[in-house]
């Protein structure tokens, strides 16, 4: 069924990971090879060790939003608490080389959401304006977007290091849409997380789209609700 939407959107804010640059599976390529590179005499699970990584790297990054971690404790305390969640010890030493190795390759992966070039080919061909708003490590962030090729697709990209706000702040909204001479009525931010994307883009006043391709259950206000990137085109 076609949505047609009643406002005329000039400017789209695309979060990245998980939205358009696919995060699960690029991370989990990179650290399956880190595994293999400095644990392969452990015989770890690669499934628990997963669901560690991701229970303790979840957590950190909610301190680091709040303020309360930096983001070098972030990158390598969330490999270090893992390993010893896991009864396996692991050196100081070693703790940063697989936290450095794994800033350093992660970006390099280039898979991305099915539909994302040929939907942003259509978004450009009609006209829109397409920035990019992140909370990821800028450092990290612009080695994704160069070697995914995301890059021609967007005037900027607007991250947390640089604006000193972190989604949902709505300062770091307010920042992206004064910095790009946008309006906020003519403006719709599209993303995949609940809290960051679509809560900040309410509370600043700006619609949003939210990207649920696996369909989950909610009661959040959005503008729009999408499962594949490529339903945009229904109203935009």
């Amino acid at each position: 069924m076609q949505i047609k939407t009643q406002k005329k959107y000039k400017n789209l804010f695309f979060d990245l990971d998980r939205t358009l640059w696919d995060f699960q599976t690029n991370s989990e390529q990179t650290l399956c090879e880190l595994i293999d590179k400095y644990l392969a005499k452990e015989k770890i699970e690669f499934d628990v060790f997963l669901k560690i990584y991701y229970s303790i790297n979840e957590d950190l990054w909610l301190k680091y939003r709040k303020g309360e971690i930096t983001k070098e404790y972030l990158r390598t305390m969330r490999f270090s608490k893992t390993f010893s969640k896991l009864g396996i010890r692991m050196s100081e030493e070693i703790c940063i080389n697989i936290s450095d190795d794994y800033i350093k390759e992660s970006p390099l992966k280039t898979g991305v959401f099915q539909g994302t070039y040929e939907t942003l080919d259509y978004l450009k061909g009609k006209g829109y304006r397409l920035f990019l708003i992140t909370n990821g490590f800028i450092e990290v962030q612009v080695k994704k977007i160069k070697q995914s090729k995301l890059e021609p697709y967007f005037e900027r990209m607007f991250t947390s290091d640089e604006a000193g706000y972190q989604k949902p702040d709505k300062r770091i909204f307010e920042h992206a849409l004064k910095t790009s001479n946008s309006k906020k009525s003519e403006s719709i931010m599209i993303g995949d997380d609940l809290e960051t994307d679509i809560a900040g883009a309410n509370s600043f006043g700006m619609d949003s789209v939210f990207f649920n391709p696996e369909g989950d259950a909610h009661t959040s206000k959005v503008t729009y609700e999408i499962a594949k990137l490529e339903n945009l085109k229904q109203f935009l």
